[in-house]
């Protein structure tokens, strides 16, 4: 998983006068808060209150970001924002916030709205324990070099990664101690022991975006499969050998979700409702992101879907246990 800097106590004051707090990964930062004030600025102009809201966009934890950050740090509920955003397994996850039902009674759940997309019909998204409501996804998908498959086959599906007609020959993010915890849970999930042995034989680049990118296109030996965000293979330049798959068992889902606290007002309502809407979804969808949105559409396969292990899954155990679980079988192995 992401390894987390150092918290830096930030003062309550800045956050709990907040009706919304919008935070979301850099490649999405721009699009998102652009689409946010623009809400906010239409619906101050026939409402009183008015909204409150800030959506850093702070480059990978600028200064504007961390302005806000370490929201778990908050020791009581009225300092909470009443909406807030985050993606992925971070801070909500990984530390003790959530880990006793005393601040879970802090947040209302809310319904998922129905229909929802149909890239979004295999999963179930409510969230049990009400904290959680997922609006959109960051997709991981394959990112194929034909010139250096040398005759094996196409890998299409996430659980062709593990395959052993690839031996390191398979890259992923983020950083040769620090595999994404996206493709560890899923192969676990599915595969178990044997298929993170397998993966951990296959993987022959582990880094960022931009390194993986430029090993895709550069005139040497190096990887055929590279697992990135739907963004980002997107970003690499484009090579006649190079082919963007969204994977027939579906694409990675890493979740895109709002938590909004109890007792709510109408200012609170309606950043819900700006979370669902077509509005934000055709921004994402516009930075190749995913939105559950039904109205939304989205330039992928027919039949696309995504792959997830799921909220029992998750709440079975601390997902940091988990994943330090899986790494000691990952980094235990000697490859030759």
């Amino acid at each position: 998983m992401k390894k987390e800097k150092t918290p830096v106590v930030i003062p309550d004051s800045l956050r709990e006068e907040l009706d919304f707090l919008g935070r979301v990964y850099c490649p999405l930062k721009e699009r998102f808060s652009q689409a946010y004030y623009a809400f906010e600025a239409d619906y101050n102009q026939s409402h009183e209150p008015k909204l409150r809201g800030v959506s850093p966009t702070g480059k990978g934890g600028g200064a504007d970001h961390d302005m806000y950050n370490n929201l778990t740090t908050i020791q009581t509920k009225e300092k909470f924002p009443a909406v807030v955003t985050d993606i992925g397994y971070g801070e909500f996850f990984t530390g003790d916030f959530l880990a006793t039902s005393e601040k879970h009674a802090w947040f209302a759940p809310v319904p998922t709205p129905q229909p929802v997309h149909p890239l979004f019909r295999n999963l179930d998204l409510q969230d049990p324990k009400g904290i959680f409501s997922i609006y959109g996804a960051m997709p991981y998908v394959l990112l194929v070099n034909h010139k250096r498959l040398k005759g094996r086959p196409v890998p299409r599906r996430i659980s062709d990664l593990s395959a052993p007609e690839y031996v390191k020959s398979v890259a992923a993010g983020y950083a040769p101690d620090d595999i994404t915890e996206l493709l560890l849970l899923e192969i676990w999930k599915e595969q178990g022991e044997q298929g993170i042995h397998a993966l951990a034989r296959n993987i022959g680049l582990a880094g960022r975006a931009p390194e993986m990118a430029a090993d895709a296109i550069a005139p040497r030996e190096g990887c055929c499969v590279y697992v990135m965000s739907w963004f980002f293979a997107h970003a690499v330049p484009k090579r006649d050998y190079l082919e963007i798959l969204w994977p027939e068992d579906g694409a990675l889902f890493c979740p895109l979700y709002g938590i909004t606290k109890v007792d709510g007002d109408e200012r609170q309502k309606a950043c819900v409702d700006f979370l669902f809407s077509a509005e934000l979804g055709r921004t994402l969808v516009a930075g190749r992101f995913a939105h559950i949105n039904p109205l939304v559409h989205h330039p992928t396969p027919d039949g696309a879907a995504f792959r997830w292990v799921g909220w029992e899954y998750l709440y079975e155990k601390n997902i940091t246990e988990r994943v330090r679980e899986i790494e000691a079988v990952y980094y235990g192995i000697k490859i030759a």
